[in-house]
């Protein structure tokens, strides 16, 4: 990895954004579906480092002169956009806090995070944000401006302002410029960068105070990659998250690398942009590895027999070739001979589904299969797991090529502490752990030992060479009856890559036996009843089919068998609708809210135990 200087303090987030546009100001930086003005277009459009940031200094002068001053907090509220990125830049070029907010959230929660966060404005990306805003800006006293970045929403209101207007105030004021670039150089790596809201699974989210120090020190994981100013970041993860802004946004701007940038999570939509980027570069959270597994899948299926049988002989040889690689063991000739092959074979279904350049790709923001990252490994595509939180700014552990463990999320990165509490519960010390919750005492002093271990609220354990396997959430475990303790995780993420299965809840706490509520892929369950000629009506009507309740019933029978008798699934229930973060069962990062769930289907959950307890 090339280890960059400059003008600019390079231990900030800004410092590191002004050095890159003095060393390439010519190279692509960002390329997106959005023109210069802002517009969504079919078309791809490249921005240049110089190019972004001169608007960046544009709308920082800009928010200068509408009254913005050091250490003001200001919400980035929308998806991937370039203009998200350069309002956040801005932010952070004024001395100011950015505070992300999910383009989903509700209008309560919108409330909640500028209210909670003294928002002095708001970057909004369009309609459906500015809308949210207008509606709780009444009750925001600090509220002052709303900046629309989408050039098409036209709303009057004394608070609202369009981004372009505001780029234009400070274009004009050259003197007003200069005030800001010195503000930019008195930026200190201890400055707070970021209050990032958690997912809020059990109450009201709570604001994480990142700093740029907090942020950076996750740099030294770049020493252990192979990073070049040639690399093309895949930016589909939500970057008001901390795991996209920084495995994507900080990482490709601190390696002089190229982004191009996602703006939805729909899957159709990643895999046309997958195709589109072919990234040298990707990290993503375990959901998506797990559709990419069924879409090779689908692909392969396309083929003719004789095609399908030599890609299942070439798994197997690749399994082979991973395994003992990934033990450190010696390939023998004959498996090497066969591996050739096969990589031919793996070339052309990777080249189909936009992985013919991968060469780094992280995984993390929950647990994944080992037999998924044996299936891509096996296929040329080294998956490495990580962990770490929002309050870890995110990462703590991670694999790497050096220092790899199937099972495990790997060993802590430079400078970090990990140790296990009696209870089993994680705790971390590091450069990257938060300063605290903001405006919550209270909750900063819980979440930290007497000897100042972050509690991650995960169990886990270390083995002899340091590694660390996670083996639930703390508050999560189910307690049966019967005293066993039973993490859910692993049994919900072992029906992950069933093609049938989108999405599926483990029920069973003070229970004599464990049920689910499983969520069918409808488009492909519908495929598959017409395949099969069973007629229905609507979702609600196909759910209840013996023929699609028998397929489900193979699906929990398929995960029974590897598990432990007091583990199985024992009954369970087809869903005829998903759950979301609308209907409040998911959080913006699409995590299980299992209390929500719980109490939600509390009737069909019973009828799942009736006559048993």
């Amino acid at each position: 990895m090339t280890k960059f200087t400059g003008p600019f303090n390079e231990a900030t987030i800004i410092g590191t954004s002004r050095n890159r546009s003095f060393q390439f100001p010519n190279k692509v930086y960002l390329r997106s579906h959005f023109d210069k003005d802002g517009r969504k277009t079919k078309g791809l459009h490249d921005l240049t480092y110089k190019e972004l940031e001169q608007e960046i200094r544009s709308l920082g002068v800009g928010l200068y002169i509408l009254g913005g001053r050091q250490f003001d907090r200001v919400g980035a509220f929308g998806p991937n956009t370039p203009r998200w990125i350069a309002a956040v830049l801005a932010i952070l070029a004024g001395r100011g806090t950015f505070v992300p907010i999910y383009p989903s959230s509700k209008t309560d929660d919108v409330w909640w995070i500028l209210s909670d966060s003294e928002a002095k404005a708001v970057f909004c990306h369009g309609k459906e944000q500015v809308e949210k805003a207008l509606e709780v800006k009444d009750k925001l006293p600090h509220l002052k401006w709303i900046i629309v970045m989408d050039p098409d929403v036209k709303i009057k209101d004394e608070k609202v302002i369009s981004y372009a207007e505001v780029v234009e105030k400070g274009r004009a004021d050259k003197r007003r410029e200069e005030e800001l670039e010195n503000i930019t150089k008195e930026v200190s790596p201890d400055d707070v960068a970021a209050i990032i809201y958690t997912s809020g699974t059990t109450g009201r989210s709570k604001g994480v105070v990142l700093t740029n120090n907090n942020f950076n020190s996750q740099r030294v994981i770049s020493d252990s990659f192979d990073f070049s100013t040639n690399d093309i970041w895949f930016g589909h993860l939500p970057m008001c998250h901390v795991f996209g802004l920084s495995s994507d946004l900080l990482n490709s701007g601190q390696q002089a690398g190229l982004l191009f940038i996602v703006d939805s999570v729909e899957t159709e939509y990643l895999r046309e942009n997958l195709r589109l980027c072919r990234p040298t570069v990707m990290s993503s959270v375990p959901r998506l590895w797990e559709k990419i597994y069924i879409q090779i899948n689908n692909i392969v299926q396309t083929k003719k027999p004789f095609e399908q049988k030599i890609f299942h002989w070439a798994i197997g040889v690749g399994k082979e070739c991973f395994l003992r690689k990934n033990e450190k063991k010696p390939l023998p000739l004959g498996l090497k001979l066969k591996s050739k092959v096969a990589g031919a074979v793996f070339k052309k279904i990777r080249g189909e589904a936009g992985l013919d350049r991968l060469k780094i790709c992280h995984t993390g923001g929950g647990p994944i299969s080992p037999d998924l990252i044996v299936f891509f490994g096996a296929i040329g595509v080294n998956l490495y797991q990580g962990f770490g939180l929002t309050e870890t700014s995110p990462v703590t552990h991670t694999c790497t090529p050096a220092n790899h463990r199937l099972g495990y999320v790997g060993k802590p990165i430079p400078g970090t502490e990990c140790k296990i509490a009696e209870d089993g519960e994680i705790l971390i010390k590091g450069p990257q752990v938060m300063k605290g919750y903001f405006h919550n005492d209270e909750a900063t002093q819980a979440a930290f030992t007497p000897d100042g271990f972050f509690k991650t609220g995960d169990i886990g354990e270390i083995d002899p060479e340091g590694y660390l396997r996670i083996t639930d959430r703390k508050k999560e475990l189910i307690i049966t009856r019967g005293g066993k303790n039973i993490p859910p995780q692993p049994i919900e993420i072992a029906f992950n890559t069933d093609p049938f299965v989108e999405q599926i809840y483990v029920s069973g706490d003070n229970r004599n036996y464990l049920v689910a509520l499983l969520v069918p892929d409808f488009v492909r369950l519908q495929e598959w009843a017409k395949e099969k000629g069973i007629e229905f009506s609507s979702q609600e009507d196909l759910v209840k089919k013996k023929p699609v309740l028998d397929l489900y019933r193979k699906s929990v029978d398929q995960v029974n068998r590897n598990l432990a008798k007091y583990e199985t699934i024992k009954r369970f229930a087809v869903l005829p609708n998903a759950f979301t973060e609308a209907g409040g069962e998911l959080t913006p990062t699409q995590k299980l809210k299992r209390r929500v769930i719980e109490k939600k289907y509390k009737d069909l959950i019973e009828s799942l135990y009736a006559g048993s307890d």
